[in-house]
């Protein structure tokens, strides 16, 4: 069973994580326009990075809410009992 709070974080992450390739390969272009080929190119490679990581994200997202959904009705925490 993984933490409600690991998937948030993951959740959240992933939900920042395209705006920042967007803001990289903005500042890509804008460095491309300026006739900056070598500044342009780092960030693209950057830009490319990010979205490697975001969908290696998704794909551990999918694997950690399918482990949730799978694990047994005892250990979710919908199901256990709070000490009062």
């Amino acid at each position: 069973m993984i933490p409600k709070q690991v998937v948030a974080l993951a959740l959240a992450g992933l939900l920042l994580l395209p705006i920042a390739i967007l803001l990289v390969l903005g500042a890509a272009s804008l460095l491309a326009a300026m006739q900056d080929a070598a500044g342009a190119t780092v960030l693209q490679r950057i830009g490319l990075a990010l979205g490697l990581v975001w969908l290696l994200g998704l794909i551990a997202l999918i694997l950690m809410l399918g482990a949730n959904a799978l694990a047994p009705p005892g250990d979710r925490p919908e199901h256990r009992e709070e000490d009062p």
